[in-house]
């Protein structure tokens, strides 16, 4: 979908040739990193991404947990719409927006546009897709009693990435833009608040 510049939510087409490589180089300047388990959503492009990155990562049998959660947010009627027309779409429905800026800004609100115009049914509100991305993190560390200085790979989506920057770090918001496809940032749990550290593998 990337490749013909079309949004992509819950539509779940596979990695292309570069997609892949880009996920093995990834794997590759990660390999200093020894993780303990990875978190995927059970989208196809994910679950690739997670195998690459550990095989590349030379931690093939590191276990996946697949969790339906770590989901893209769902586009509805907006899934597959090409980018220009699905931003235009967002842009009118509030009132105008000019920039990637505004529109991490305004997270919530595009969001629940979104809902709001949806004629499938399948879309979220903001404070849905919100519990759903804060509630894994919360079981991973809580749940699953992970030990202090665990690694933990967590492979998820471009909006739900934003989101993860609304909930931990929304200071940064404007400065992030359009993320990047294996963009890494790093979460860091001290026992009672994550704490956000965005590009640290550049």
């Amino acid at each position: 979908m990337n490749s013909l510049d079309r949004a992509q939510g819950w539509a779940d087409s596979p990695l292309t040739d570069a997609g892949k490589q880009t996920a093995v180089d990834l794997g590759e300047k990660l390999k200093n990193v020894d993780f303990d388990v990875a978190y995927t959503s059970d989208m196809l492009r994910t679950m690739q991404t997670a195998e690459l990155i550990l095989k590349a990562n030379a931690k093939p049998s590191t276990p996946i947990k697949i969790d339906v959660r770590l989901r893209e947010w769902c586009l509805g009627n907006m899934e597959a719409e090409h980018n220009p027309v699905f931003i235009q779409n967002v842009a009118e429905w509030l009132g105008g927006i000019d920039s990637f800026t505004e529109l991490n800004v305004r997270l919530p609100d595009v969001a629940d546009a979104i809902f709001k115009h949806d004629t499938t049914g399948m879309a979220e509100l903001f404070s849905t897709i919100e519990n759903r991305l804060k509630s894994v993190f919360l079981d991973a560390v809580q749940k699953r009693k992970v030990e202090k200085d665990s690694n933990i790979l967590v492979v998820t989506h471009a909006f739900a990435i934003k989101t993860i920057f609304y909930l931990f770090a929304s200071e940064q918001l404007e400065k992030i833009g359009k993320v990047k496809n294996a963009a890494v940032s790093m979460l860091t749990f001290d026992g009672e608040d994550f704490f956000l550290d965005p590009d640290i593998l550049q």
